[in-house]
């Protein structure tokens, strides 16, 4: 008998042992991060945010939470809430992509892109309704998440046909009602921001479009919701 490949052959189970628990061990380290999907529109994309994957407020929230959490960004840019929408959230790669992660935790923020005065006056009747369905969606996944539903940032300077004063009226409104109604809490991110505008300034903190937030801006949007997470576990 060849010697060689005798203890070669002694030494194959031994491998193959080792390699199959390092990938369970892997599996596990990977399994056990409590998993955070992102669900929203370009202010969650982080259009417009050099190095968008660690300054938008997604990646400022991972830092945030630490290395127990796997924090994804599904956010889509222009997408809406509404079904019916410009660019409905529901026909995104991205709603796809945040079912199949199976997150244990979701955080929706989507709104803007809905105050649109023409569009709303159409189909602003359906926004609540929409809104209580995504949350349902996601809560019947298999893990179960624990679902939070933001309102959007304030628009400091009206552009792109959408004003602040329709996202009051409107998408602000419907997330507290479909918050309400569904349970979830709201994390109120129009009224957290309007009161740190007060003592520290607006502009600063917003893109010259006046509507998607600067990286400081998304640093402060993270902030307010890791510290919203650590009050409503």
């Amino acid at each position: 008998m060849d010697h060689h490949k005798s203890g070669t052959w002694r030494l194959f189970p031994v491998i193959l042992i080792a390699g199959l628990l390092f990938l369970l061990t892997d599996s596990r380290a990977v399994a056990g991060k409590i998993r955070v999907a992102c669900v929203g529109d370009s202010i969650t994309y982080g259009d417009g945010v050099p190095q968008r994957h660690t300054q938008g407020w997604p990646g400022k929230l991972q830092q945030l939470l630490g290395t127990g959490y796997q924090v994804a960004n599904f956010g889509h840019s222009g997408a809406t809430m509404l079904k019916n929408g410009g660019l409905p959230y529901w026909k995104t790669a991205e709603y796809k992509a945040a079912t199949s992660f199976d997150p244990n935790i979701v955080i929706i923020m989507l709104g803007t892109n809905d105050a649109n005065p023409k569009s709303w006056s159409k189909l602003g009747s359906r926004f609540t309704a929409d809104a209580e369905e995504m949350i349902r969606h996601f809560a019947q996944l298999k893990a179960h998440p624990k679902i939070y539903i933001c309102t959007p940032p304030p628009i400091i300077h009206a552009n792109y046909g959408i004003s602040e004063a329709m996202l009051i009226r409107g998408p602000i409104s419907d997330i507290y009602t479909a918050g309400h109604a569904m349970n979830v809490p709201v994390i109120p991110v129009y009224a957290e921001l309007r009161r740190f505008f007060k003592t520290h300034g607006a502009d600063v903190y917003y893109q010259a479009d006046g509507i998607h937030p600067n990286a400081a801006g998304q640093k402060q949007i993270a902030q307010l919701i890791f510290q919203f997470l650590q009050r409503v576990p």
